[in-house]
């Protein structure tokens, strides 16, 4: 029984690291204390079939693979750096967002189109934000949305702003963007804790 515990014990530990998530956010997932899941993490419990079946899919692995002995598999963003790698990963996308915005207003440039073609780099920053937000909600945790949704929200209130500039009372925009900000923050907060 103890080697099953020790297995069980690096199997969650190595999981919980490849999700880059924390023995406080396990234990908030599964409605049970840090203190549980330190437990069942050092190997001086087991937890209950039904939370091992939980922690499965909290983990995307199967079952068996929580009580079989293998060496741990690394992720290719998961582990040791892979919270950097991630990082890296979205900045390279945000990149190539303000490539594709590089190459639309040379275009414009070229062909002579008279206006604010510059307005190309501002909308990019918007489309940075939705590459933040699938992102985040793949990757990230509740900071990592509620950044990422609210560099969108800000960003959008910002393009319409400068876009519609000859709309009288544009800066209204920026009073819907608070209280959008407001739930955000809500949500991610206090909200999606209670849902999930």
């Amino acid at each position: 029984m103890n080697d099953l515990k020790s297995i069980v014990a690096l199997n969650l530990v190595n999981c919980r690291k490849s999700s880059d998530m924390t023995q406080l956010q396990v234990a908030e997932k599964l409605n049970y204390s840090d203190k549980a899941v330190s437990k069942w993490e050092r190997g001086e419990s087991l937890p209950d079939i039904s939370v091992l079946v939980a922690l499965a899919k909290l983990y995307d692995v199967t079952l068996d693979y929580l009580v079989t002995e293998h060496p741990p598999a690394r992720s290719r963003f998961g582990g040791a750096g892979g919270r950097l790698r991630k990082i890296v990963f979205l900045i390279a996308a945000c990149l190539i967002v303000f490539f594709l915005a590089t190459v639309c207003f040379s275009l414009l440039f070229m062909f002579g189109v008279e206006g604010r073609i510059w307005m190309a780099f501002v909308y990019a920053v918007p489309v940075c934000g939705v590459v933040a937000v699938v992102f985040s909600c793949i990757w990230g945790n509740k900071w990592d949305r509620t950044i990422s949704v609210s560099v969108l929200i800000w960003s959008l209130a910002l393009a319409l702003f400068l876009s519609l500039d000859y709309v009288p009372e544009i800066w209204v925009v920026f009073v819907v963007a608070f209280p959008l900000q407001i739930l955000t923050v809500l949500w991610f907060f206090f909200l999606e804790k209670r849902m999930g």
